[in-house]
């Protein structure tokens, strides 16, 4: 009922749709809405956008589900939106446009790479812009309506981040870059501007839905201060978001759908040219009471769905946003006729000073042709000799010799704090940190900048590949300079130095021996199998048996523990442990209590023969570690087994240098 309301009351004020943002050549903010119009035959065109290297916000719990497979995230995970756009003013009140956009996530893994490396177009947004007609120029109030048609030519791919709300659809499929429909709405836009009353404050606010047939009907909002700060600069924070008006096929929560924070600055540079840059907050991390636990426990409710072109079934939990972006926009404005400005003097021009004074040795005396009047300007100082007078320069203490902008600022094209002048690397990408020469900062001196290093603290003298890891050729986990086996096969487990576990030392790596428990010292062939069968474990453990649901072991089973005791007085360093197991069929304390049982009286008659006690061991782990399917009869005969692993007292069991892996990661 609360949510009937609240849209009615949503619908009273707004007849259009998702406004004219920043991204969208708006000249306020980023993602807050202004009333303002270009004017007639006036032009904007730019690019903007956000990025984002962020572990929570691509999936929860950082995993996806691909046939109901587990398949597990890497840490490093960037996703990225970028937007170009076309406004041109048709009138003094109608400004029309046009905004396409592209995306790119991508999680730097195996498996499904390939499905999110590449860049995917979004839909297409064709708007048209109305500001109240009826509103005088001078009035601090503006109004402002406008239509949007979203064009369904986005790439249908996985992705990891549906980028609006009203993607998410009812039939259980989403597609993370496009609405896969026509989409419209319709948006109010209301805008004061406080600097007609001298305040250099300006506040907007817009409210509008969008709607979807298949997608989910959408409440989008945004309301942002903006401030300015000096002629070339503004400092604006904006709330933006939406909110899903339509249970489809999720729960409605006004937390759980996009919503942002973003304080920023813009720079009005020369020519036109306004750079604007700003950080994208997720309101919905910040809420009072968020507990990421909790949610974990909720995320089959909030569950998207995505089936490739081949019908493989892909699901991932829903993150509505990153919880952090860097974010801005690039615009230039041309064309067109702006309005002259009011004359500062409407009562007439003021009288001649009785004196003049000097502040420099430039002084300029304007006569004018009236009678009995004659108008000195200001005497013109420049202190720095930069061209620019001090009544206008903004760094008044600039070098000698320093190229300047129309400010008096030494020129920084890449906008990193450091003059041309002294930037040895001009080029540098925007909000890049750089050192007192003006390059990318590089840690740990791999050549890699930190911006792209996705392993900051590399040792130094490593080689390193195009992101700055220690290379690996042979993805062994071993860096090649630690590598004392570089050709090691692919998936091959390997130990600290790179080379090939070999755990029963036979002489055939372990990714090749079929028989991996045998015996030190025995003769093997080409597969690491014994010779002799009689020395083959693997074989001997299957002639091991006992009476059913007894301890007590079978008559056959005396031949095969007679050819073990000949196997350990043969090989007198090799220890043995006899592992009993069970299938799952009664209970799991007679299960263990069982296996135990059987594997002690294999230890005892062996004993009985004469070896050590102490090379001995039993362990029972019941139907704990089943090798196949307790649900079938041949599984549950398979997993009723008995096996023997040799162990040595002069050496530790080694590990692989490399985990296995619990889950294949993407």
């Amino acid at each position: 009922m609360k949510h009937s309301l609240f849209l009615g009351f949503v619908l009273l004020l707004v007849s259009l749709s998702f406004a004219q943002t920043g991204l969208m050549g708006g000249s306020d903010g980023i993602h807050q809405q202004n009333a303002k119009s270009l004017g007639q035959w006036r032009f904007t065109v730019g690019t903007g956008g956000n990025v984002t290297i962020d572990p929570w916000s691509l999936a929860r719990m950082g995993v996806y589900y691909d046939d109901d497979e587990r398949i597990k995230l890497q840490h490093f995970k960037l996703s990225a939106t970028g937007n170009f756009f076309f406004v041109a003013g048709l009138t003094d009140y109608v400004d029309a446009g046009i905004a396409f956009n592209i995306n790119y996530d991508r999680s730097f893994a195996r498996g499904y790479l390939q499905a999110t490396s590449n860049i995917r177009q979004g839909d297409l947004d064709i708007w048209t812009k109305v500001r109240a007609p009826f509103i005088s120029d001078s009035s601090m109030l503006s109004l402002a309506a406008q239509f949007d048609m979203y064009l369904p030519i986005g790439r249908k791919a996985l992705g990891l981040r549906p980028r609006h709300a009203w993607y998410i659809r009812g039939d259980g499929t989403t597609n993370a870059y496009t609405a896969d429909e026509v989409v419209i709405g319709a948006t109010a836009i209301a805008s004061l501007d406080f600097s007609k009353v001298d305040i250099p404050i300006r506040w907007n606010f817009s409210a509008g839905i969008i709607y979807a047939n298949e997608g989910s009907n959408t409440l989008i909002y945004s309301t942002g201060l903006d401030w300015d700060w000096a002629s070339w600069i503004t400092a604006f924070v904006e709330y933006s978001g939406e909110f899903r008006v339509e249970n489809n096929g999720m729960p409605l929560d006004f937390f759980e759908d996009p919503m942002l924070i973003t304080p920023g600055l813009k720079l009005h540079l020369p020519y036109n040219i306004d750079l604007t840059g700003g950080l994208d907050l997720s309101t919905r991390m910040m809420r009072v009471g968020y507990d990421r636990e909790k949610e974990m426990k909720n995320i089959e409710d909030y569950t998207l769905h995505y089936v490739d072109q081949k019908g493989n079934y892909k699901s991932y939990g829903y993150v509505p946003t990153v919880n952090y972006a860097f974010t801005g926009s690039l615009t230039w404005t041309f064309g067109g006729a702006e309005k002259a400005p009011e004359p500062e003097c409407p009562m007439g021009l003021p009288p001649a000073p009785d004196s003049l004074v000097k502040v420099d040795t430039l002084l300029v005396v304007d006569t004018l042709m009236r009678t009995d009047t004659v108008v000195v300007a200001d005497t013109i100082r420049d202190a720095d000799s930069d061209g620019v007078v001090d009544s206008l320069d903004a760094c008044p203490n600039t070098p000698m010799g320093f190229p300047v902008d129309s400010t008096g600022c030494p020129l920084d094209e890449d906008h990193d704090g450091v003059a041309d002048t002294l930037d040895k690397c001009p080029g540098t990408p925007a909000n890049v940190q750089v050192n007192r020469d003006g390059c990318a900062l590089d840690f740990d001196q791999d050549g890699v900048p930190d911006y792209q290093d996705m392993c900051p603290n590399t040792p130094p003298n490593t080689g390193v590949d195009s992101v700055g890891c220690a290379m690996d050729e042979d993805k062994d986990g071993v860096p090649d300079n630690r590598d004392q086996c570089p050709l090691t096969p692919k998936g091959a487990p390997v130990d600290t130095t790179g080379c090939p576990l070999d755990s029963d030392k036979d002489g055939v790596p372990d990714y090749q021996d079929k028989c991996p428990n045998t015996l030190r010292g025995v003769k093997v062939d080409k597969k690491g199998c014994p010779v002799n069968k009689r020395e083959n474990l693997d074989l001997l453990k299957k002639g091991i048996n006992f009476k059913t649901g007894s301890t007590a072991l079978t008559k056959a089973s005396f031949k095969t523990l007679d050819d073990i005791y000949a196997l350990l007085l043969k090989f007198q360093e090799v220890n043995l442990e006899i592992q009993g197991h069970t299938d799952n069929v009664g209970k799991d304390d007679a299960n263990q209590k069982l296996s135990q049982g059987r594997a002690q009286s294999a230890v005892d008659y062996l004993i009985k023969k004469g070896v050590a006690a102490e090379r001995l061991r039993a362990a029972g782990y019941g139907a704990s570690k089943p090798i196949a399917d307790n649900k079938t009869k041949k599984g549950r005969a398979q997993n009723r087994r008995v096996e023997l692993v040799p162990f040595y007292a002069d050496e530790a069991q080694q590990k692989p240098a490399q985990e296995p892996k619990q889950d294949d990661e993407w």
